[in-house]
């Protein structure tokens, strides 16, 4: 029957990585008790994506996350989630996140996934502690 998604899906980088980005997406269908299944589609650019292997199943109304790994330190990545009822299927619009910066132990202290914004392009992260960067 009739299946929309609910919103532009967020993502948000995983914590503890530099390579990963969690997209949660959701959906309502006027069967309730329709199966939908979500597909990632990705890319490095706005308009450019394609269709990935990543998918998740829930039911209409229920949020869902799809995992994306292998990505790229302090990389911006694009998406959007297509999801089908097995009858009908919507697209969501796209939406965007960037990869945290890869952190390193230094002397004094240790360094966390931050994201980049203090990174300065670098890709790495200063230590307060001893004032290096990893």
């Amino acid at each position: 029957m009739l299946l929309y998604l609910v919103g532009t899906p967020s993502g948000v980088a995983k914590e503890n990585t530099n390579d990963t980005i969690i997209v949660t997406a959701m959906a309502t269908d006027q069967d309730t008790n329709d199966t939908l299944i979500y597909t990632l589609w990705w890319g490095n650019s706005s308009g450019n994506l394609s269709k990935t292997n990543v998918t998740a199943t829930g039911t209409p109304g229920q949020s869902v996350t799809l995992e994306k790994g292998g990505l790229g330190n302090n990389t911006r990545y694009w998406f959007k989630v297509v999801v089908s009822d097995s009858i009908d299927e919507a697209t969501s619009g796209e939406g965007s996140e960037n990869t945290y910066c890869k952190g390193a132990y230094c002397s004094g202290g240790t360094i966390t996934q931050v994201e980049c914004s203090g990174c300065n392009g670098s890709g790495k992260v200063g230590c307060t502690i001893c004032g290096s960067s990893r």
